[in-house]
């Protein structure tokens, strides 16, 4: 009897799991580096990271808890719990709410840091085919911060996708992104309210030639960078540039650089698709030190392997940012990239 009773215990719990709407996906990489420089610093390191993604939806409703482990953090720091957040819909409203990145896609995303790790809420609507909606996000004391709320939009225009953010105390972005004879275009403003920050100016342009495809990108700010996270660039993180006008942890802009450029052209070979970017950084002027620009390059082939990995194998060289007078650094990484999704 008590067999029985322990069988139908199990199978009541199977059927609930199999019930239950539940689905964990992921990736993971593992990552080696050559750098040296004409300081003759050498070094060679790896890194490996997981991400798992665990989601449960219910109707409408949907609870996400992104994870990262990595093997080059410390006892706090390896395993990360980087988003948690619930997304629902209450009549024609859709919330979002919790600790999540807003990506550099998102209007404005080039240009600020995408802020993960702070309590927000984002509640949206469609009025016919205009997307409007409210943001904020809590400060560092878990208060909302009415200087953080954004009213936005996002309005379709002859094909195109015209964007506005205002925050009231703070800033405006506008943007557009769309297509025109050939040409993929998307640009974006922001404009800050305050004038020690300094507004700032993104663009990305690319077509196809025959079975290369070629672009050019670019940001421009009023002001240099003094390192500061009130700098008018804060991103760090792009898919778009080789180098950024931000690369710090902390987010914070690169000091002395106004403004960053950079050309591309990728094409797919046999499966294998080969990408090379050349750009510059703006040397400006941060206080009274004025900076010089620095040149970049980078060459990347990626290919799809037959066991289910995709292997990225690319070289960098770039220049530091130093005053001017001051003594160029150039520097070289290596980089084998064996990543999988799952």
């Amino acid at each position: 009897m008590k067999k029985q009773i322990i069988a139908a215990a199990v199978a009541t719990s199977v059927s609930a799991i199999a019930m239950a709407d539940v689905s964990i996906t992921g990736n993971a990489n593992y990552e080696y580096f050559s750098k040296e420089d004409t300081t003759n610093f050498k070094s060679n390191y790896s890194d490996t990271e997981i991400n798992l993604s665990v989601k449960g939806k219910t109707g409408d409703t949907s609870v996400v808890a992104n994870f990262e482990v990595d093997s080059h953090g410390g006892a706090d720091t390896a395993l990360d719990i980087e988003d948690t957040y619930i997304t629902t819909k209450i009549g024609d409203f859709n919330i979002k709410a919790g600790n999540y990145a807003s990506g550099t896609t998102a209007l404005g995303g080039e240009i600020d840091q995408g802020g993960r790790a702070t309590d927000k809420v984002d509640i949206n609507t469609m009025i016919g085919d205009i997307k409007v909606g409210y943001a904020v996000s809590a400060d560092s004391n878990e208060v909302y911060n009415t200087d953080s709320a954004a009213v936005y939009a996002s309005i379709p225009v002859a094909g195109w996708t015209v964007g506005v953010k205002d925050n009231s105390d703070s800033y405006t972005i506008t943007g557009a992104q769309g297509s025109i004879g050939g040409f993929d275009i998307r640009v974006e403003n922001k404009d800050n309210d305050s004038s020690t920050t300094g507004d700032a100016l993104f663009y990305n342009i690319t077509t196809k030639v025959g079975d290369v495809t070629v672009g050019y990108a670019a940001i421009d700010a009023d002001k240099a960078g003094t390192g500061a996270t009130s700098d008018a660039v804060t991103e760090g993180d792009s898919a778009i540039f080789a180098q950024e006008m931000a690369t710090d942890s902390t987010s914070s802009g690169k000091t002395g650089v106004d403004g960053v450029s950079q050309v591309m052209a990728s094409t797919t070979v046999d499966g294998t698709t080969f990408t090379v970017k050349v750009g510059e950084l703006r040397g400006g002027l941060s206080g009274s030190t004025q900076y010089q620009d620095a040149g970049f390059s980078q060459i990347a082939a990626k290919r799809k392997l037959a066991s289910g990995a995709t292997i990225n194998v690319s070289y960098d060289d770039y220049e530091s940012t130093v005053a001017t007078g001051g003594v160029i650094t150039d520097t070289q990484v290596f980089e084998i990239d064996l990543s999988i999704a799952f």
